[in-house]
């Protein structure tokens, strides 16, 4: 007895084909990809991996870096999904499109009158209508005919209109394989096969483009990229750097950029209104072309899109007076670019490393509540020239442009740190005029603020020059002498002692030191009336002392008045502050020139096309899913009995409208050629 042979299953009949096109598949797909959109969306991508710490701290950014959070639309997860939709979307058109194709070229003949007698919308006509003036009457309506003579002599006609409405179905699966498609080809699809084979490995120690081994670099072929180059002022650029598994790529263009002018503009607010770079591309035969690249305006060329990203500082050059507070005070001028670090010797204080950040030219504060100083006062001329030359925002009632700013972090030689920032020109409170120094420890603390008083020319150099005097013995001697012409000379031995001892511990720690000696060798009730005797007394010393340093140092005098009342308040207050400001060097900015940088990124993303493809074909099949109704009609002559049946697909209520005007139009065509009842 010979075995049955085994039957072949059809293979859309098997149970993978049936699971990968089915439709909870691609749902359950679709659903993946929308909160992966979502996260994508929410969380900024590309981003350096310091800032993902700084913000999620080191174990969930390390859980949300292998989980490829950070570049989510080119991680293997997102990729792999995608290649699964269009497989199962694929598998489920192969299903489906015959069926519809054959469905659409049918008039379904082979009904019976049983079957259409059955119909929710059906009845019968008795009169002596013709089949061909019905097949007329329903092509005036826009339906499409068929009439059969059947074996049983009856006659058959059918109509339909609508039936392209199945192209909406194919069109919206064909438009997500082609979206998804265009998303394959440019994602980094073809860049994780060839690191997965190990033909290209991503660099993780080159810093320059031509450190770069030729396993890590792309050529100007490669298909489909997306990366970034920063390019400062005056310098060119003939690649970009991909971000990758754990390292980078670097992608040669098929041009070279050189930025020649970056141009920013901003709101009265601060923030940037619009940005843009002016660059000349060169393409490999030479020729040359200049363009504007700027924000929502990309520039394309040879397939390269080139977006500007962003700008920041491209190493400006920095001037600075610096004064070594642990010394006698002297000043001398430093020489620095931005974004660099460079040794200092601070003699017997130490020796330290001063590490540059980037120079912020353009900084708005909210100065609503400020009161305007007097432009004919001295030097304040001067200082809104200083302003202006800093390219300031429109001034209004509220905000202002206070002048460049610059970061920085003074490390000594066991790797301690202290951050600062310092404001170039001065700022007004209340009337006065400071130079503003902020100190952390670290990037969780706020800024401590010294605030040292800018004199009527608009600088620093008085003060510093009032410091230098109270740190010599020998002229404070001086101080002391001429203060004591002043009282008579019964009391001069303890006036001259006493204010000796005043200036001495002033010196030395400010308010502070007199506060502390006074605590500790005069009674309580005695305190606040010793208190002001002394301030009295320093009050008088240091408008001497001020003469005197700005006499020694060649600086104009400050005249007798409010200016100068205010200038030697100041100056106290700011020298106590002085005294506990930790670093050991005061740095404060004079001059800069600034040069900038511009962030460009550049994309070369054939898929869009595919994309724009895939957009049209979702819009034409949305509208054919939604505004073309699928609608047929059938009349079956069976002798002197006429059936009339409609049916439709999504259109019950629209149909259940049109079947009674119908059957009411029938039946007066019945009655005009010789008459007849309608029997439901």
């Amino acid at each position: 007895m010979s075995a049955k042979p085994k039957t072949k299953i059809p293979l859309i009949r098997r149970p993978w084909f049936a699971f990968l096109s089915s439709m909870r598949f691609a749902v359950a797909l679709l659903a993946v990809l929308s909160v992966a959109s979502v996260i994508g969306t929410v969380l900024q991508q590309n981003q350096s991996p310091q800032d993902y710490v700084v913000k999620f701290g080191p174990f969930w950014a390390q859980i949300f870096s292998f989980l490829g959070l950070y570049d989510v639309y080119a991680s293997s997860w997102f990729v792999a999904i995608m290649l699964f939709l269009v497989c199962s979307t694929a598998l489920c058109l192969w299903r489906n499109v015959p069926p519809f194709l054959r469905e659409m070229r049918s008039f379904r003949l082979k009904v019976t009158a049983k079957s259409l007698a059955h119909m929710k919308h059906s009845a019968l006509l008795q009169g002596s209508l013709k089949a061909d003036i019905a097949a007329r009457y329903l092509s005036v309506r826009g339906y499409r005919t068929q009439t059969v003579r059947r074996d049983d002599g009856s006659v058959l006609l059918a109509a339909k209109k609508g039936s392209m409405n199945k192209w909406g179905y194919i069109f919206a699966h064909a438009a997500i394989i082609v979206i998804c498609l265009g998303g394959l080809v440019d994602s980094n699809l073809l860049l994780k096969i060839g690191m997965l084979s190990g033909r290209i490995v991503p660099d993780t120690t080159s810093n320059y483009a031509g450190e770069f081994q030729a396993a890590s670099t792309l050529g100007s072929g490669n298909p489909s990229f997306r990366g970034n180059a920063q390019i400062v002022e005056g310098q060119h650029a003939d690649s970009v750097f991909i971000n990758a598994d754990k390292g980078l790529l670097l992608q040669k263009l098929p041009f070279t950029v050189e930025l020649k002018k970056f141009h920013i503009d901003f709101y009265d607010t601060g923030m940037p209104k619009d940005f843009a770079s002016d660059v000349i591309i060169t393409r490999q035969d030479g020729s040359r072309q200049a363009a504007t690249v700027r924000v929502n305006h990309p520039l394309t060329v040879e397939g390269v899109t080139i977006y500007q990203a962003g700008y920041g500082d491209g190493g400006s050059k920095l001037s600075f007076k610096s004064w070594n507070l642990s010394g006698s005070g002297a000043m001398r001028k430093i020489e620095a670019v931005s974004q660099s670090r460079y040794p200092l010797d601070l003699g017997g204080a130490g020796k330290f490393s001063i590490e540059f950040n980037d120079l912020q030219v353009y900084n708005v504060e909210d100065a609503e509540q400020a009161q305007a100083q007097p432009e004919n006062e001295s030097g304040r001329a001067a200082l809104s020239k200083r302003l202006s030359e800093v390219r300031s925002v429109r001034q209004d009632r509220r905000f202002a442009n206070v002048g460049p700013t610059i970061r920085f972090k003074l490390r000594d030689n066991s790797g301690q740190a202290h951050e600062y920032v310092n404001y170039m020109l001065p700022l007004e409170r209340e009337g006065s005029w400071f130079f503003a120094t902020g100190e952390r420890s670290s990037a969780d603390e706020p800024y401590r603020w010294l605030m040292l008083p800018a004199d009527p020319a608009g600088r620093l150099d008085s003060f510093m020059a009032l410091r230098e005097l109270l740190l010599d013995p020998e002229r404070r001697s001086r101080v002391v002498e001429k203060a004591q012409a002043n009282v008579g000379e019964s009391v001069r031995p303890q006036f001259k002692l006493a204010t000796e001892n005043l200036l001495r511990q002033f010196a030395e720690g400010g308010y502070v030191a007199i506060d502390r000696h006074i605590k500790s060798t005069v009674p309580a009730a005695d305190q606040q009336k010793t208190g002001e005797l002394m301030y009295q007394i320093l009050y008088g010393a240091i408008n001497i002392a001020l003469d005197d340093a700005l006499a020694d140092r060649g600086l104009p005098p400050i005249p007798a008045g409010e200016v100068r009342g205010r200038f030697v308040l100041n100056s106290l207050d700011g020298y106590t502050a002085l005294t506990r400001f930790e670093s050991p060097v005061l740095l404060q900015m004079d001059g800069y020139r600034a040069v900038n940088m511009s962030a460009l990124q550049m994309t070369k993303s054939p898929g869009a096309l595919l994309v724009y493809l895939g957009s049209v074909l979702l819009v034409a099949g949305t509208l054919f899913m939604f505004y073309v109704r699928e609608k047929r009609a059938w009349l079956l002559f069976d002798g002197n009995s006429i059936r009339f049946t409609m049916s439709a697909t999504r259109s019950e209520r629209e149909l259940a409208r049109e079947f009674p005007q119908h059957l009411a139009d029938l039946e007066r065509l019945a009655a005009d050629l010789g008459g007849g009842k309608t029997a439901k």
